[in-house]
């Protein structure tokens, strides 16, 4: 089957690794697969995988009149290559990606809902307008993936798709290569070698991901437990400013910017607890690693985290936007060590159990090819298949 993967999203992150997974067990069974990217990272990653290659020049992140250029670009990518099957990704890609696949003539487009571009942190009319965009592109495709079950009920409350259309397919990590390294080891790779309490975050340092509020949260956190340190993984627009926020906290010393790192799984065996702020996600890869680490974890209410993090049994969860509600539940694990470590236990157990590699790249790869055949979902929600 020769496949295309329209992955116009950002930097290296979460969406990439799950995309990763598929498109490397495509190659290994013997399928051509193309991806278009715009980041150096991606591309690497891809190619290094066996993909073949496209970049994608004159795209931005928001709506802009020459948007016509990649979708004609794209246009002429699938009218040339005559793909069996076009997948895409995010929001922007989604929406051109799968009109231009429509407009070429593709036989199968497959469009991946990492997270509807409706989200409940939106006003109401704006919600609206991003509905009848996600309405109107999925007229082009044959079915969409979505990561969580709770952002599939959104899709079908808001008439995106009949319900049949829609399927949930949970993202899965490769649970048994994450936190395999010492804690001295992973200190010593981050240039922390100390004894105190390391508070880890695991984000692309940009707009929503709500590490401005744990930055907030921190002079509370440390007030109480002036031995923690909070350290960032991570690289993104958003730097200076946070960087600059820092600074205001008086804390600057404690709080540690690391970049990017492209070994994030090795690093979580140095931290004490896991955060994840961020107040939109679809089914965040960070939050599963962290639990396949063992880590006691932390992170907003919200879509996606809600189906992944059961609060007070294997994660705290908290409300979106409020530094003080990460502080308090920071310092109650602080506080607590015996009932971080059984949340931890907890959540590593449930992430072997239901949050597989194994199983989201078999589930997809299964959609991919009875769609391409012509043969309709088995049921509109198969995340309960986990076997």
């Amino acid at each position: 089957m020769k496949v295309l993967q329209v992955l116009c999203g950002g930097s290296w992150g979460g969406g990439g690794v799950v995309v990763l997974a598929y498109v490397s067990e495509m190659i290994r069974r013997g399928d051509e697969v193309w991806v278009v990217c715009l980041d150096d990272e991606v591309e690497r990653r891809f190619a290094d995988a066996g993909a073949r290659t496209v970049r994608m020049p004159l795209w931005f992140h928001a709506i802009n009149p020459c948007d016509v250029v990649p979708f004609v670009q794209l246009w002429r990518l699938c009218r040339r290559e005559r793909f069996d099957l076009v997948a895409t990704h995010t929001s922007k890609g989604g929406f051109i990606g799968r009109l231009a696949a429509k407009a070429a003539g593709a036989p199968c487009v497959v469009h991946h809902a990492h997270g509807f571009a409706f989200r409940e942190t939106q006003k109401p009319w704006l919600q609206r307008c991003y509905a009848v965009l996600e309405r109107v592109a999925a007229r082009a495709c044959n079915l969409i993936v979505s990561v969580s079950e709770e952002h599939r009920q959104g899709g079908i409350r808001q008439r995106v798709a009949a319900p049949e259309k829609i399927v949930t397919v949970l993202n899965g990590i490769q649970v048994e290569g994450i936190g395999r390294t010492s804690a001295a080891d992973a200190r010593r790779m981050l240039g922390l070698e100390t004894e105190d309490v390391l508070i880890g975050v695991a984000s692309r340092l940009a707009e929503k991901k709500g590490v401005e509020d744990l930055i907030a949260a921190f002079p509370e956190i440390h007030r109480t437990h002036p031995n923690t340190r909070l350290v960032l993984l991570g690289e993104g627009p958003f730097r200076q400013e946070l960087e600059q926020r820092a600074q205001q906290t008086g804390l600057a010393d404690g709080i540690h910017f690391t970049g990017f790192r492209d070994n994030v799984p090795d690093l979580l065996a140095a931290f004490d607890i896991i955060a994840q702020p961020s107040i939109s996600e679809g089914l965040s890869i960070a939050v599963l690693e962290a639990m396949a680490a063992g880590k006691p974890v932390v992170a907003c209410d919200i879509q996606g985290n809600r189906e992944v993090i059961a609060s007070g049994v294997t994660g705290i969860l908290t409300p979106p936007s409020d530094p003080a509600a990460l502080a308090t539940a920071m310092r109650f694990l602080l506080d607590n060590p015996s009932v971080a470590r059984k949340l931890g236990i907890a959540a590593q157990a449930d992430c072997y159990r239901r949050f597989s590699q194994e199983r989201m790249v078999r589930q997809i790869l299964g959609l991919y090819d009875d769609t391409a055949a012509g043969k309709p979902a088995a049921t509109g929600d198969i995340c309960t298949q986990q076997n």
